[in-house]
């Protein structure tokens, strides 16, 4: 790369020679932003051998041909009176933390969404800020009836139908995979395989504990 290219960045499906550098970028990307430490690289993990895990859907971003970040999907659902309406959820996705605020994320956010569009499924779900996800289109679950398991409509809870119409008339819960479940005993054996890093009680965590509580207006 000469001194005033650009660098070659590309967004392909992951192979299975990438997965200990995406757990190590998807590790350094959430060490101690939510928690003490981080589990989303565990998630990562434990997830390509579920059967919710959606690979045709998850896809990691090179930067000169080295992997630099990630987005995973895995089946969920929304459960109605009626019964289980098939939705798609993403998270992680992430970015090394050497090339934040460069766009990164939006190009992988928007060629997933794109390639699940283009596959035909109805909507998105996912949790999160809503101000990281809102200029994609995803809005609150009280617009679409939807809550989380407890019935209570979550600001986090953010809801992405992929065509006009697509949960005309759903209404109910989220259920979100279990593939993204990770106990604490497992996270710990996991973490024990790469270099040691602090955990460190920092003000994010408290920011985000107090989000994941907030209920819509």
């Amino acid at each position: 790369m000469t001194m005033n290219s650009k660098p070659a960045v590309i967004i392909r499906p992951e192979r299975e020679e990438d997965y200990r550098r995406t757990e190590e970028v998807a590790r350094d990307a959430f060490w101690n932003l939510y928690r003490p430490g981080a589990e989303e690289h565990y998630v990562v993990h434990h997830m390509r051998r579920h059967p919710d895990f959606m690979p045709e859907l998850s896809f990691v971003l090179e930067i000169d041909g080295i992997v630099q970040g990630g987005i995973f999907y895995t089946r969920s659902s929304i459960v109605t009176a009626q019964g289980a309406f098939p939705t798609i959820s993403f998270g992680p996705v992430f970015i090394a933390p050497s090339h934040h605020r460069q766009g990164l994320g939006r190009m992988l956010i928007t060629h997933s969404m794109n390639e699940a569009r283009r596959r035909g499924h109805a909507a998105i779900l996912t949790l999160g800020y809503p101000y990281h996800y809102s200029p994609y289109g995803f809005q609150g679950g009280r617009c679409f009836g939807i809550t989380l398991a407890d019935g209570k409509y979550h600001i986090g809870l953010l809801v992405l139908p992929l065509w006009e119409g697509a949960l005309d008339g759903v209404h109910g819960h989220v259920e979100f995979s279990r593939a993204l479940d990770a106990e604490p005993g497992e996270v710990e054996a996991f973490d024990a395989a790469f270099p040691y890093r602090e955990k460190l009680v920092l003000p994010c965590q408290k920011i985000y504990e107090e989000a994941c509580a907030m209920l819509e207006e």
